[in-house]
């Protein structure tokens, strides 16, 4: 029974821990906290993880570190780390669709699929460029991967290997994008990004850089016994 208590209590705490990050009460990165993502992830994934929220980044953050504490050295897993849950990221994922999906998940999860309406990148590309046609790119969402002809201008090398650092000041830098979102983002779509979010995310991880090892880490991380199911493991208790 202390047993049973215990883990309420834990869970209690850790949601409602949730609600008040979720609700802006949690701090920005800090520049060492950038450079450090900015070592795991290629430049052309950054603005995904630069997509989330606060509250999500430094979430994503801390399972990074997590896995790290654990001795975990898959290059790949610590990046799928750092953007497991970036389809939630852009506005796509409000507040109110998180516990919706917790209780969904345990009472009606039949009703809640038949509700959602499932994300496709191939669809969220139509979307977006329906977006730049009629003029309405905000710096809400996140950008779209860069065409042949618009490659960010990158010196350098990072430690990790990858191109970089970025040149800021280049026409298209990865901070200087625009940054677009869809219209018509009705409830059902919200619902289908927060149950489906693993799986877009991942269809996005993909179109910014990262390995395929990388993509079915993120696309699994849900999985208790899937390949990431250390990533799952750290996730669930940060």
């Amino acid at each position: 029974m202390d047993t049973i208590l215990s883990s309420m209590l834990h869970t209690i705490t850790y949601r409602l821990g949730q609600v008040r990050q979720q609700l802006g009460f949690v701090a920005a990165l800090t520049p060492a906290d950038t450079a450090e993502v900015a070592y795991w992830l290629p430049p052309s994934a950054l603005p995904l993880f630069q997509s989330m929220s606060r509250a999500d980044q430094q979430h994503s953050l801390r399972v990074c570190r997590g896995l790290l504490a654990r001795g975990c050295n898959d290059e790949d897993m610590l990046a799928a780390a750092l953007l497991h849950d970036v389809g939630k990221a852009g506005g796509r994922v409000p507040f109110w669709t998180r516990p919706t999906i917790v209780i969904g998940k345990r009472i009606a999860p039949h009703l809640l699929t038949r509700l959602a309406v499932k994300p496709t990148y191939a669809r969220y590309q139509k979307e977006q460029e329906e977006v730049t046609k009629r003029g309405q790119g905000t710096r809400e969402g996140i950008p779209l991967p860069y065409t042949q002809n618009e490659q960010p201008h990158i010196v350098g090398v990072s430690p990790r290997g990858y191109p970089g650092p970025v040149d800021r000041h280049g026409p298209a830098a990865i901070m200087g994008r625009p940054w677009r979102r869809a219209p018509g983002y009705t409830w059902q779509r919200s619902l289908g990004y927060a149950w489906w979010h693993a799986e877009f995310g991942a269809e996005l991880a993909a179109a910014f850089g990262l390995s395929e090892r990388a993509v079915l880490y993120i696309r699994t991380h849900h999985q208790p016994d899937g390949p990431a199911d250390e990533l799952h493991n750290v996730d669930e208790v940060s």
